[in-house]
């Protein structure tokens, strides 16, 4: 028989308990400390080795990538203040004269995007913050475990310097902002009101049946007449771990269906028992406890689609498990989108798993390159891929390989920002893991290669 589970958890402290118990009559109790992700993936890696579930990516057994053909050069390898707490991820690099300034992602840090300034991308030195401490924009969620401020990206506009940036609403879904400041360095002032939101999604496995659908990872691309466009990413991965437990939770003989391995269907079979629980906590905690059905998920992609294809049971689902990124004209005031949002990308080839992100449009060879993300960041499978057109909304033609993926030095490139080097040619700018790490918080280091353009391809080096 397929076997199952119950879980009890409780709030204990800080932490939680789980008592597990098996349908073969094994059982036992595990305590997360706090709502991290390196302790949850300890207690995946405890509950594998007793229960024989996944283990978790981040702490199997590292895989064997291929050197770089390219070395990659380190920009930024540890943080250089004490309020940069986990590096400089989805890193946006803009060139204003000859200076060089970078903002990245701050996650749930109390002083929200850090802002670094270079004149020769070897030395930098830590500015300001987009939002210090207290002076984040009121419409946000704050404080540890509570905030999430990710992928900000500055843009010279006029005279004014803008940065567009994702954060969590006090409702728990993610939208975009705008601020704007006299120069790169601050002093910024939000709309004081998010730019973009998502839709409700009309789903199964929550209550009430409904989700928030989130946006994130804005992009502002400046064309050559100045008309100015907003890219970002609707945050459809977000939407369907839960309701895929809560499926299988529900007709629990879909397990077999959907998963091969005995592992992973022991992984689906524990998601579906603790999903109950996981839809009652903060929403990066929900993410932690899904991790190994996403990563379950991953390892079985078309088989997992085509089961709920013929299952019938689940279209909200499948339609969540493609993650479209969109574009729109945005006013020359920044305050507003113009006309209707056109799907420039989605994640429709195989190395790109269940999502693209962190689009990024430069204008080289007098055609449109987009640069992505594509699969999990939390895992080697992470990388950068790029899509060429002829009009910033497309229509886009992908490069079927990705650009960038896992070495032996680096882990999980991604979200990535170009601009010109010291000799003027177009640098990409990215971040990646050291081996080892991975998820969320762990720090992530600023990274660049140079590109080479031609009008059908770019490549490195």
């Amino acid at each position: 028989m397929p076997i199952s589970f119950q879980v009890d958890a409780a709030e204990e402290g800080e932490g939680v308990r789980f008592d597990v118990r098996a349908s073969d009559g094994a059982a036992k109790r595990y305590f997360v400390a706090a709502s991290e992700q390196p302790l949850y993936a300890q207690f995946y890696a405890e509950l594998s080795r007793d229960f024989g579930t996944r283990m978790p990516h981040m702490l199997a057994e590292p895989a064997e990538h291929p050197a770089s053909e390219i070395s990659w050069q380190p920009l930024l390898t540890e943080n250089i203040s004490p309020q940069i707490l986990c590096g400089y991820g989805d890193p946006a690099v803009l060139k204003a004269g000859d200076d060089y300034y970078l903002v990245a992602t701050s996650n749930d840090a109390p002083d929200a995007f850090p802002i670094l300034h270079s004149g020769d991308l070897i030395e930098w030195q830590h500015k300001s913050f987009v939002f210090p401490r207290g002076q984040e924009p009121g419409w946000t969620a704050t404080g540890t475990r509570v905030a999430d401020f990710w992928a900000p990206e500055m843009a010279r506009v006029g005279d004014e310097y803008w940065v567009a940036f994702t954060a969590r609403q006090k409702s728990n879904a993610l939208a975009i902002g705008l601020a704007k400041a006299p120069s790169p360095t601050g002093p910024f002032r939000d709309l004081g009101r998010p730019l973009l939101t998502g839709k409700a999604v009309n789903t199964t496995g929550v209550p009430g049946g409904m989700m928030s659908g989130g946006v994130i990872d804005s992009h502002i691309f400046i064309d050559a007449n100045g008309d100015c466009y907003l890219f970002w990413k609707d945050d459809a991965n977000g939407i369907w771990p839960r309701p895929l437990a809560g499926l299988l939770r529900d007709h629990p003989e879909l397990i077999e269906r959907l998963f091969e391995s005995d592992s992973d269907r022991r992984t689906a079979a524990f998601a579906a028992a603790i999903v109950g629980w996981a839809n009652t906590r903060r929403p990066m905690e929900r993410f932690y406890l899904m991790q190994p059905l996403i990563e379950a998920a991953l390892n079985a992609w078309d088989r997992v689609k085509r089961a709920l294809i013929d299952c019938g049971l689940a279209p909200a689902i499948l339609e969540a498990m493609t993650t479209p990124v969109h574009g729109q004209r945005l006013a020359d005031d920044g305050e507003s989108l113009i006309g209707e949002p056109v799907q420039v990308l989605c994640n429709d080839l195989d190395w790109e798993g269940h999502l693209i992100e962190g689009p990024f449009v430069t204008r080289q060879q007098g055609r449109y390159w987009m640069f992505y993300a594509g699969n999990d960041f939390s895992t080697p499978a992470y990388g950068i891929g790029v899509a060429v057109a002829d009009h910033p909304l497309g229509p886009y033609e992908k490069q079927a390989e990705p650009l960038l993926k896992s070495t032996r030095e680096w882990i999980a490139p991604g979200h990535a920002s170009v601009a010109p080097g010291l000799d003027g040619d177009p640098q990409l700018f990215f971040h990646a893991f050291h081996p080892g790490t991975g998820g969320y918080n762990a720090f992530r280091a600023l990274m660049t290669v140079p590109l080479r353009f031609t009008q059908t391809k770019v490549t490195i080096g």
